[in-house]
């Protein structure tokens, strides 16, 4: 059965070690402007499309300001080539178009600057910023909710089959966590194959660790293939800077 720990104190304070190189990290220098977004990936032959080498974004709008990556003003609407018409960011996915990504951590600053409650989708509890690991499809993946609504951090994962996108979410692990709206998080998340067929997942806040699960494969076989990495974001407006990808 799936497995979970949440640790707290001195004893949480274990750092992963010492830094590792980069495996991934795209650069957010230059002017404020549109780098990439849903009509791009929906349009693939457009010439107007904003095409990005690092991401792919399959819903809303990613942007730079002010040396940020920023979703944008969430909203209902269907973007256009340079999104000037709207975001559609209230439904937000994005992954990276590198699918290769086995065991890895995968660390950001993240700002979450508020919520909505008229977007594409109603409000949910869900609604917050997630980080997608070993994204194989829409259906498999892991995610991992950094921010949400109901203020709890969550680990699950998607298996195919099921009313959800095509899939099925199975919870491998929760913790509460106050969201800090304004401020400058700053977030850790480590995935690992071990044993063979185990997949420890654990997440960090600045130099704590709030939690880790194992999918032991008891609710459905554990994803072991690499994959992309990836954000979510759900009614929410949010920027995220220092995106990287290391060996685990």
């Amino acid at each position: 059965m799936a497995a979970a720990l949440v640790l707290a104190g001195a004893a949480a304070g274990v750092a992963f070690g010492r830094p590792r190189p980069a495996l991934f990290a795209p650069d957010l220098s230059g002017p404020d402007r549109l780098v990439t977004n849903e009509y791009t990936h929906w349009n693939p032959g457009a010439r107007d499309g904003r095409r990005s080498k690092d991401w792919d974004v399959t819903s809303g709008s990613l942007f730079v300001r002010d040396g940020v990556a920023w979703s944008g003003s969430p909203d209902r609407a269907t973007p256009n080539a340079a999104s000037s018409n709207g975001t559609g960011s209230s439904v937000f996915r994005m992954t990276t178009r590198r699918h290769d990504f086995g065991d890895v951590t995968v660390s950001l600053n993240l700002r979450n600057l508020g919520l909505t409650s008229s977007g594409r989708a109603a409000p949910s509890e869900i609604d917050g910023v997630h980080v997608f690991l070993r994204w194989q499809s829409p259906a498999e993946l892991y995610v991992v909710s950094l921010n949400r609504r109901d203020d709890l951090v969550v680990i699950k994962k998607k298996r195919p089959g099921g009313t959800t996108n095509g899939g099925t979410y199975v919870t491998l692990g929760q913790t509460r966590y106050t969201v800090p709206y304004g401020a400058w998080q700053r977030f850790a998340v480590r995935i690992r194959t071990s044993g063979g067929d185990l997949v420890a997942i654990s997440v960090r806040h600045g130099d704590r660790e709030v939690l880790s699960a194992v999918d032991d494969g008891a609710e459905g076989p554990a994803i072991l293939a690499r994959g992309a990495v990836g954000l979510r974001g759900d009614n929410c407006d949010f920027e995220f800077k220092d995106f990287r990808v290391t060996h685990a």
